[in-house]
């Protein structure tokens, strides 16, 4: 009877390694193979009490992080870019990341981005793999600006309606690893209404309250990119971790930061329950 039991237990223990390794190689193989390539779209109202009401359902398309280089390439663009230009919104906005190792496909980016349409422009802002390792500042600004992108490096445009004399300011700071001047983006902009910024690392919002910015658009977390039930994403980088996902509320103020989850990767190219998501976001009158 001992015996039997001694062979029961090893049956169990062997069947439960067994089942544990082939969860381990499935949810490799999910990581690696299909969930980073399950790119989908994501519909968020944002509800803001500065906004001017004739922008009433304006829609911006939020996407991030493509880094181009790192399992992703020029030529994995197209769908979204199709994907956009068919929700036709009413701005674009990319806020960040645009390379990680892939320099030399900048001019195919360069060519995908070119077909992205919008009435009332596309903008950018760089992000921290846009300006450090082997990544070239300068040339991704360039490069914003082929493909018809409006690169804002610590500056801010007036986005006037095309129906009614209002408007909104739109702000992009350089980002936190190279030359944000906060008081240049910020401070001399004209009026005082609502102010949408692009600002690479989310966590960055808590000091853009502080200079009246009414909703940030942000990448860089990742969401996560790995993420388990109940716990949520594994690894976030620094400036990355308090807001790192979705539409939250900044602390202490009305402001909101959105977090894009992102379209490509970086340091493994595998995403698991986190995968590419880009968005449209509507503003809605609060």
């Amino acid at each position: 009877m001992n015996r039997e039991k001694r062979m029961n237990r090893r049956s169990f223990i062997k069947r439960l390694v067994a089942g544990i390794g082939g969860l381990m190689l499935f949810t490799g193989l999910d990581a690696f193979f299909i969930e980073r390539h399950l790119l989908r779209r994501r519909d968020i109202e944002v509800p803001l009490a500065d906004m001017p009401d004739v922008f009433e359902g304006f829609r911006i398309a939020h996407f991030s992080d493509v880094h181009i280089g790192h399992g992703f390439t020029a030529s994995d663009l197209e769908s979204l870019v199709e994907r956009i230009n068919e929700a036709k919104p009413d701005m674009i906005a990319f806020t960040g990341d645009l390379v990680d190792d892939g320099m030399e496909e900048l001019a195919a980016t360069t060519e995908a981005l070119a077909r992205l349409h919008a009435p009332y422009g596309k903008y950018a802002v760089l992000g921290n793999h846009d300006v450090r390792g082997k990544a070239q500042p300068e040339q991704i600004i360039e490069a914003y600006q082929k493909a018809g992108f409006m690169p804002l490096v610590n500056q801010h445009v007036t986005i006037c309606h095309e129906d009614a004399e209002a408007s909104f300011t739109l702000a992009g700071l350089d980002d936190n690893w190279r030359h944000p001047d906060w008081e240049t983006t910020f401070e001399k902009r004209h009026g005082d209404g609502l102010v949408i910024a692009l600002i690479h690392e989310p966590d960055l919002a808590d000091r853009a309250k502080e200079y009246g910015v009414s909703l940030q658009l942000s990448g860089h977390s990742h969401g996560g990119q790995v993420r388990l039930p109940f716990v949520g994403g594994l690894l976030y980088p620094p400036y990355g971790c308090k807001y790192p996902d979705g539409l939250q509320k900044v602390e202490d103020s009305s402001m909101l930061v959105h977090t894009s989850r992102g379209i490509g990767t970086t340091i493994l190219p595998i995403r698991f329950l986190c995968p590419p998501e880009w968005y449209i976001l509507t503003l809605r009158k609060k």
